[in-house]
């Protein structure tokens, strides 16, 4: 017999899966785990309330040992290797059961995958994870889509896993990883910005050493900078919330401190190709996010 705990599988445990794992084995949850790689259950081997599978099918009917409903966490890759196993899973599970995909599947693979699940009256929801490894259980956030009563009850699982973060409902199936969607799209568009700019303080720091500038220092301010933090999210939503109706054109620009700065930077040798691909792209802007974008930024910044 199995510790009484609430249950939950987990197939996949990878550099996502492994931790997600870890994480509510270490809130009292039993979780049987699968993995085609034997190795990756080196961790679990002898820990209370790991219980491990010989395959797909041992899991499942270890999670419905009990008679109850079982909740099975898939954490393998998106696109074909989740389609295949949410079909092979619809034959294995019944109504009343829960499929979470957390892969980075697309958001029209699981509409099509809540279909086929759906038709066996199992639930299944579809999840974006904005975080990596090392944040599960202190601070990621989780974008649910499916049926909302599948979210209610699987609501204790999203809380243990997101930790300090965030998680929610926003909406039927396809929602989370639409929104996923979006997140990477942001989250690229981004990143390699953010890079470019350590990058371009960097070498402004090499080239005016009698301003003995704290890098470290510096970049975790930058980090805890509300807008650069979390505040320009907030601040475009709340705006097309106020002024998301037509309205005239607006002018935007790139500062003159800007300006100077990345002028600065390319002297010192920094390339910056990204950063002056966007700022280069302004002109460019049109129509409603032209607006919306200049509306935010003065609500944000004040100009």
């Amino acid at each position: 017999m199995y510790k009484e705990a609430k249950k939950i599988g987990i197939i996949g445990l990878g550099n996502m899966g492994r931790p997600i794992a870890e994480t509510l084995l270490g809130h009292g949850y039993s979780v049987f785990l699968y993995d085609p790689t034997a190795s990756k259950y080196d961790p679990f081997r002898g820990k209370e309330g790991a219980v491990l599978s010989e395959s797909v099918d041992d899991l499942t009917r270890k999670l419905h040992e009990g008679g109850e409903k079982a909740i099975v966490w898939s954490m393998i890759p998106g696109g074909e290797p989740t389609n295949t196993l949410v079909s092979k899973l619809s034959s294995l599970l019944s109504g009343g059961d829960t499929v979470i995909d957390a892969s980075n599947s697309i958001y029209t693979d699981s509409v099509a995958n809540y279909g086929v699940l759906k038709g066996k009256g199992v639930f299944y929801l579809d999840v974006g994870c904005g975080g990596g490894p090392e944040d599960m259980g202190k601070g990621v956030s989780l974008m649910v889509g499916g049926d909302r009563e599948a979210f209610d009850l699987a609501e204790d699982i999203f809380e243990v896993v997101a930790g300090e973060g965030s998680f929610g409902y926003v909406g039927g199936s396809g929602a989370g990883h639409m929104t996923k969607t979006v997140h990477n799209v942001i989250f690229y568009g981004i990143f390699p910005v953010y890079a470019e700019g350590i990058d371009m303080l960097a070498r402004l720091k090499e080239s005016f050493p009698g301003v003995r500038l704290d890098l470290d220092e510096a970049v975790r301010l930058l980090s805890a900078a509300p807008p650069i933090n979390a505040g320009i999210m907030k601040s475009i939503r709340d705006t097309e919330k106020e002024w998301g109706a037509p309205g005239k054109d607006v002018e935007i620009h790139v500062s003159e401190m800007v300006r100077i700065g990345i002028n600065g930077a390319r002297a010192c040798g920094a390339t910056l190709y990204i950063t002056k691909a966007i700022l280069g792209g302004y002109q460019f802007m049109a129509g409603h996010p032209k607006r919306i974008y200049a509306l935010a930024k003065r609500r944000l910044t004040g100009h």
